[in-house]
C-alpha cells in the first residue's frame, strides 16, 4: 500500500525529538521456498566435489521472516529470519580396492546448514525524505545462528562429521526501491563476515509484486528473486573438515505488509 503522506510524516519524524513525536510502524511477514543448488568442494581426508563426487543436487528449502520497521531515530529496526538448508545424497563410485579389501564404494552426504538470523538495522537518515519515499538504504548488524552439521560417510574413509552449532555476527546492508505508480518494489540485502581464512557471504535480491487481494490496511505481494550463500571453512576452525561451497538459486514466496 503506497503511503501518499510518507514524505510529510518522515519530515515530521526527523524534525522532532519530542517524546510525543509521530511514529509510523510497519510490520511485514513472509514465507516461501528457495530452490537451492550446491557447488564447490569439501575436504574430509580427500577432496570431493559436491556434485560430481558426492551427488548433491538441487533441493527445495523453506524460509520464513518477519520485519518490524519504524521511524524513530537511534532505535534499531529488527528483522528475524528462519532459513532451512538441508541436502542429502548417496553417490556410488563403483568398486574400489584398499589394501586387501574391495569395497562397493558409496558415499553418503548429509548436509544441514539451517540458520536463524536476527538483524538490527537503521535507515540512512533523511534519504527517504530526499527521494520522496522511493529509496531506503539500511545498515546494521546481523546475528546468524547455524544449527546443523555436515556428515560424510564412505567405506574407505569412514564417517566424518563437522558440527555447525554456533552464532556469527555479520555486517548488514540493504536497500528498497519503491517507484511511484508501479505496483511493485525492488529490494536487496548483503551480509558478510570474514575470520582468518574462513568467510561467509549471504546476498538476496527480489521483486515484490502487489497482489489484488482487497483487505484494508494489508498489502499482499508475490516475491520472486535470487539468493546466494558462499561459505569457506578453513581447517584451522575444524579438525575434521574444510570446505569452499556455494548455495544459490531462485526464491518464490508470499509476503504481507501491515
Amino acid at each position: 500500500m503506497k503511503k501518499l503522506t510518507l514524505s510529510t510524516l518522515m519530515a515530521f519524524a526527523f524534525a522532532t525529538t519530542s517524546a510525543n513525536a509521530g511514529v509510523i510502524v510497519d510490520l511485514e511477514a513472509g514465507a516461501g521456498v528457495w530452490n537451492v543448488s550446491p557447488s564447490g568442494t569439501i575436504n574430509y581426508g580427500r577432496e570431493a566435489d559436491l556434485k560430481q563426487d558426492l551427488g548433491l543436487d538441487s533441493n527445495t528449502n523453506t524460509y520464513f521472516y518477519a520485519d518490524f520497521n519504524h521511524f524513530v531515530p537511534l532505535i534499531p529496526n529488527i528483522r528475524a529470519e528462519k532459513q532451512e538448508l538441508k541436502i542429502d545424497a548417496t553417490k556410488s563410485i563403483g568398486n574400489v580396492t584398499f589394501g586387501d579389501k574391495n569395497y562397493n564404494e558409496n558415499t553418503t552426504t548429509n548436509l544441514d546448514l539451517s540458520q536463524t538470523d536476527v538483524t538490527l538495522y537503521w535507515g540512512v537518515p533523511g534519504l527517504m525524505l530526499l527521494t520522496a519515499g522511493m529509496l531506503r538504504v539500511d545498515f546494521g548488524i546481523d546475528l546468524k545462528q547455524f544449527n546443523g552439521s555436515i556428515t560424510l560417510d564412505s567405506p574407505s574413509v569412514g564417517a566424518t562429521t563437522a558440527d555447525l552449532d554456533f552464532v556469527v555476527p555479520m555486517g548488514y546492508v540493504g536497500a528498497t526501491f519503491d517507484p511511484p505508480f508501479v505496483p511493485a518494489t525492488i529490494s536487496a540485502s548483503y551480509k558478510k563476515i570474514s575470520y582468518k581464512d574462513s568467510s561467509l557471504d549471504d546476498m538476496m535480491a527480489k521483486v515484490s509484486v502487489n497482489l489484488p487481494i482487497p483487505l484494508p490496511l494489508i498489502d499482499f505481494k508475490l516475491d520472486i528473486g535470487y539468493k546466494k550463500q558462499t561459505l569457506t571453512i578453513d581447517d584451522s576452525l575444524s579438525d575434521n573438515l574444510s570446505a569452499d561451497i556455494t548455495f544459490d538459486g531462485m526464491i518464490f514466496g508470499i509476503s504481507a505488509k501491515f
